[in-house]
């Protein structure tokens, strides 16, 4: 089996490509880090007390179950204390999630696990992979992408992008490179390159 790691920096594409990957890799298998994050928010109740007992009642989803991420979100970016308390909460549970699925990849004899890392290289994230990927795209696309897909203010998407390595920086330390400017069909291109 094969274990590959993918980054990039916020809406660069590394959904795109883990969806692209999914469809020429049959059987293989995917970690998706954003999902663990929202389903440690939303599940584990001992990460949201320790959020309810910093952030206060007001970041609690207004059901009453989990934390409402858009408001924990106006919290932490901007505030790197804040940030990283946060993350040292978090990011221990990500990996032994990712390491769980590694190993049930490993089990199935599946042909390649590729976990999905925004912050791999911030984090220090390593499981064993044999190659890091980069799906990178100038900074102008990444505030661009934001605004649009997800109604970001200008200010709250350069909070964002501030506390992300620069993409320059994730490019130097990476070993392949999938740059994401143009239509989708040049990633695809990209990706079955880099599998041939």
């Amino acid at each position: 089996m094969r274990v590959l790691a993918l980054t990039g920096g916020i809406a660069s594409g590394k959904s795109s490509a883990m969806e692209i990957f999914r469809r020429e890799v049959p059987g293989m298998v995917g970690f998706d880090a954003d999902v663990c994050v929202r389903d440690l928010l939303a599940n584990d109740e001992g990460i949201i007390e320790k959020v309810v007992g910093v952030f206060g009642e007001s970041c609690r989803a207004d059901e009453g179950a989990g934390i409402h991420r858009s408001e924990l979100r106006k919290r932490v970016f901007g505030n790197p204390e804040l940030r990283q308390l946060l993350e040292s909460w978090i990011h221990p549970r990500v990996r032994e999630e990712c390491l769980e699925v590694l190993k049930s990849a490993g089990k199935l004899a599946a042909p390649l696990f590729l976990a999905e890392i925004p912050l791999l290289f911030e984090g220090g994230f390593h499981f064993g992979q044999e190659l890091n990927l980069t799906v990178a795209v100038t900074k102008e696309t990444q505030r661009n992408r934001l605004m649009a897909r997800n109604g970001f203010s200008r200010s709250l998407c350069e909070s964002i992008l501030e506390a992300q390595l620069p993409m320059e920086i994730k490019i130097r330390r990476t070993e392949v490179v999938l740059w994401n400017e143009g239509p989708q069909v040049m990633l695809e291109k990209q990706i079955q390159r880099f599998l041939k």
